[in-house]
């Protein structure tokens, strides 16, 4: 087979498992039935290069819409107003995963501890 004509059988996929909502076990057989040329995994080797051509198709749409917002925050923290400055902060720490979280913890906690015979507990209120 050219690359073409795999190009092709991938992109059927792509369209019968994204579009169409097709499961891996009925894309097997619906090749068995319509080529019939390729062995199973040659057809599953199909299914998992339409789910990369997928998966890069997101990639490529986020990256379109990444680079205008990080632009954006870019001249936000070169505003002259300290709060602009720092919310542009707080959404870049936020982006990476670096962001503080903070809680508020109330309540009580009660601790029981064994040493051999002896038993301790400790509140903390």
């Amino acid at each position: 087979m050219t690359d073409a004509e795999i190009n092709e059988r991938v992109e059927l996929c792509f369209d019968m498992r994204y579009k169409q909502g097709t499961r891996q076990v009925d894309w097997v057989k619906y090749c068995h039935e319509h080529y019939g040329d390729k062995s199973e995994k040659t057809y599953i080797s199909y299914w998992i290069k339409s789910k990369d051509k997928y998966q890069e198709s997101w990639r490529e749409k986020l990256s379109k819409q990444l680079d205008p917002a990080v632009n954006t925050l870019i001249e936000l923290m070169a505003s002259d107003d300290e709060k602009v400055r720092q919310r542009a902060v707080d959404q870049v720490f936020r982006y990476t995963g670096e962001e503080e979280v903070k809680v508020a913890i109330s309540g009580e906690m009660s601790i029981k501890l064994n040493w051999g015979n002896i038993e301790t507990e400790a509140t903390d209120n």
